[in-house]
């Protein structure tokens, strides 16, 4: 015998209905019991119908839809197979609810009535559909015996035994065909078993026909290790056991009901989820034969909770406080969903759903009213929109260090845990969480368990040269992320003026144009609704940019959840105080704060600093060329060329900023010196350092660009005199930043053959750094420093680092 279950999706329509019965046909074998639910959504319409009678309301339209509907089904049924026999008379449901709407009350059973009504639809449909001759009606209740009420019965299994072999008996067929959700209790009275009560109706006819299998046919191909609805690479389950899927069901896994589970492992009945629309596809199997070593099998999530917590002086050392309190909320009928007690007995917490929320307190407030006013136990603290998410697997047990990568998961998620739970066999462990971040943990959980995948979030600033540089290698580096398992996504783009954000990656190929055409400008509000609104779980702001409004933010910006990679400088140079709070932040909140190109572009300068102080290492002195565009004007200068000559030589090939100034004032390379110095534990601010100009700082003020390159020879005559007294002394010029005694200084140097900095030129970098470990001979970084290409490859570099 073989028990098969097929839910509303199953059969939705008539050509549902189709499919169904040539699965029958071809899946059943020699014998079967069919078990069946009502049409897809009618049962909701038929809970709507009650509520709205129940309320005096016109419920004429929704009739009319219902009928509709059943009598579209019953005559395309009727034209292929013949009269259907069993047909349920409508009118007497009509009859039931026009007496609901004249008492303005809905009595139990005919509340139980009414919602079970599809079924007996859906299978008066199929028996005529497979044949009365060889598929006999099956009445659930005169075979399936249930106690506890009418809309949320349990199944008396020795019972239902009994009975199930007497009408098989009493009618043998070939195929049996059974509405699930009903059953009837000791007095003969039509009861439910709950919502999804047709899997439980199922699993009791296959525990008590001990059959060869239970298939729920469903609409997914089977159970997956977390919500296919919402992450996108959760993969299916091929076998789970009885206790994994217990546990799965039991806290939010929406293909599987908790009850089904029991009466299936009782009798060690295998149960199958499959797909009614994919039915070549091997389901999920839940059964005792072990498969599989995994560790991890599934995660799970169960939302819209409350936490209650009863606390006081008089719960410690009180025997029977723990009894009473669920005492009180079983004798309301309030399930409990998780229970954590802190160790001095003094306070008990559990969740319950959050509909049971004020009947959970009400039985708490009159079970102990007495102590409360005697000041024994506390007001009931309550935690709303909460959330469970579970990691389940029977072999967890058998490996270390899951929990410690649960709880870092739900930290990189920038998650706090309200409670944590774990099972006496280790096969599950729970940690409660805010509710309205439910999905950010499950994503973030599924990432480092199961598709060992992580992804980064990036939302560009700045579209300038670096900008547009790291949005080509972003694009060209695809395929190399993708073969070391790194998902990086493109989500914003923004300038100055505008914001593109794209829930579907920004497209390379057409990003300019689709910023061009936006009309709000970037704000992080406007960041961070998008990065809730997309469940992002590790976003990074990437500041390409040279803005000071921008800079200001970073505080801000990691506050509130975010990675910062900068190529701009302005923050890191700005007061003490601000790079004080930039760190702090980072800390604080466990995001990374990244600058490598402020110093170097591409050269690992920050990263080789951080490393030699955080192993003890101290800084004794400092020399270095850290401007690529003053390194390759210097090195035209050596070759014979006029200061005027070199300045627009390097402006022509893109190595000096827009206004050449800017790099011949010294203070992009005071500021570089700055974060030198800071990372080495200085405590400077920007004015602190000395700065030498190249050209005299009132030279040309107030002019254009163009007006100072036209005055820039004025300049030529006595810059050559400079040039030409350091080559008599056999030594060249070198602009220079360098850190000797606690001071910092910038300026013009001329330097020897034996100095580390002779060779630096046309662009390169030079970092020369003396430190207790690097002596007498210093530890040199070299490289090239200028460009839009070295720069955002650093950038990449940073944003690589927040994994």
């Amino acid at each position: 015998m073989r028990v098969l279950k097929f839910g509303g999706s199953s059969l939705a329509d008539f050509e549902c209905l189709k499919q169904v019965h040539s699965l029958i046909l071809n899946q059943a074998g020699e014998e079967a019991l069919v078990v069946l639910s009502a049409p897809g959504g009618m049962t909701d319409q038929l809970v709507e119908l009650v509520e709205q009678a129940e309320q005096g309301q016109d419920y004429s339209e929704q009739w009319l839809r219902l009928e509709n509907r059943a009598l579209g089904l019953l005559e395309q049924v009727q034209k292929l197979y013949g009269e259907v026999v069993h047909w349920p008379a409508l009118s007497s449901l009509a009859e039931k609810l026009a007496g609901v709407k004249m008492l303005q009350h809905c009595p139990d059973p005919v509340r139980a009535y009414v919602i079970s009504f599809g079924e007996r639809i859906s299978v008066a449909l199929m028996q005529t559909m497979l044949g009365a001759s060889q598929a006999a009606y099956l009445e659930a209740c005169d075979c399936i015996v249930s106690h506890g009420g009418y809309l949320d019965a349990e199944v008396d299994l020795q019972l239902s035994q009994q009975k199930f072999v007497s009408a098989m008996n009493a009618n043998p067929s070939k195929y049996y065909i059974m509405p699930g959700f009903t059953a009837s209790n000791t007095r003969g009275e039509l009861t439910t078993l709950g919502r999804n009560g047709s899997d439980y109706s199922a699993a009791v006819a296959a525990a008590c026909l001990r059959a060869e299998v239970c298939q729920i046919w469903t609409d997914v191909d089977g159970v997956y290790n977390a919500d296919p609805r919402f992450i996108k690479k959760a993969s299916k389950i091929d076998w789970l056991s009885y206790k994994e899927a217990m546990e799965l069901s039991y806290f939010g896994a929406k293909v599987l009901h908790p009850k089904t589970i029991l009466p299936c492992a009782k009798f060690s009945v295998p149960c199958e989820i499959k797909n009614t629309h994919n039915p070549d596809v091997a389901g999920s199997v839940i059964s005792n034969e072990r498969r599989g070593d995994e560790a991890v099998k599934a995660l799970s999530s169960l939302e819209d909770l409350a936490m209650l917590t009863v606390s006081g002086p008089g719960m410690k050392g009180k025997v029977g406080m723990a009894a009473r309190v669920f005492g009180a909320l079983a004798n309301d009928n309030v399930s409990i969903v998780l229970i954590t007690q802190s160790s001095c007995e003094f306070s008990i917490s559990f969740c319950v759903h959050e509909s049971d929320l004020d009947l959970a307190l009400n039985a708490l407030e009159q079970a102990f009213e007495l102590e409360a006013q005697a000041g024994l136990i506390e007001p009931v603290q309550v935690q709303r929109e909460l959330a469970i998410v579970t990691l389940v697997g029977d072999n967890m047990k058998a490996h270390k260090g899951l929990a410690a990568k649960f709880f870092a998961s739900l930290a990189q998620a920038q998650l706090n845990i309200v409670a944590i739970a774990q099972d006496s066999t280790e096969s599950a462990i729970s940690a409660v969480i805010d509710g309205t971040r439910c999905n950010d943990a499950v994503k973030v959980c599924h990432e480092n368990f199961f598709t060992h995948v992580p992804s980064i979030d990036v939302f560009l600033l700045g579209c300038g040269l670096v900008g547009q540089e790291l949005i080509k290698q972003l694009e060209k580096q695809q395929a190399w992320l993708e073969a070391r398992n790194i998902k990086l996504n493109l989500y914003g783009v923004a300038n100055s003026k505008q914001l593109y954000l794209n829930a579907d990656g920004v497209p390379f190929d057409s990003w300019q144009a689709e910023l061009a055409s936006q009309q709000q400008a970037f704000t992080l509000q406007r960041v961070e609704e998008f990065v809730k609104a997309n469940h992002l779980i590790n976003p990074v702001l990437v500041d390409c940019s040279s803005s000071q409004y921008l800079a200001d933010q970073y505080v801000d910006f990691l506050n509130a959840g975010f990675h910062v990679v900068a190529a701009n400088k302005k923050a890191n140079t700005g007061s003490y105080d601000y790079y004080q709070a930039l760190t702090l932040a980072s800390q604080r909140k466990q995001r990374k704060f990244l600058y490598e190109t402020n110093v170097g572009a591409g050269l690992p300068v920050l990263d080789n600093l951080q490393l030699l102080f955080g192993a003890g290492d101290e800084l004794l002195s400092f020399n270095g060329i850290l401007s690529g565009s003053l390194s390759y004007m210097f090195g035209a200068l050596q070759d014979g060329l006029s200061l005027s000559e070199a300045t627009a030589k390097a402006k022509s090939n893109g190595f000096t900023e827009p206004d050449p100034r800017d790099d011949l004032s010294g203070t992009d390379v005071a500021r570089k010196l700055l974060i030198i110095a800071r990372e080495s534990g200085l405590q400077l601010e920007l004015s602190d350092i000395e700065v030498e100009s190249v050209v005299p700082t009132d030279f040309a003020t107030g002019t254009s660009v163009d007006e100072f390159m036209a005055r820039l020879p004025e300049l030529d005559a006595s810059f050559a005199d400079k040039i030409q007294s350091a080559a008599n002394e056999g030594k060249v010029l070198r602009y220079v930043g360098s850190i000797e005694n606690g001071r910092c200084r910038v300026g013009i140097e001329a330097v020897d053959k034996a100095h580390a900095l002779y060779d630096i030129r046309d662009g390169e970098n030079a970092l020369a750094i003396l430190s207790q470990y690097y002596q007498p001979r210093p530890f040199v970084i070299r490289g090239y420093g200028a460009g839009a290409e070295v720069t955002s490859a650093g950038v990449f570099a940073d944003i690589l680092k927040t994994l």
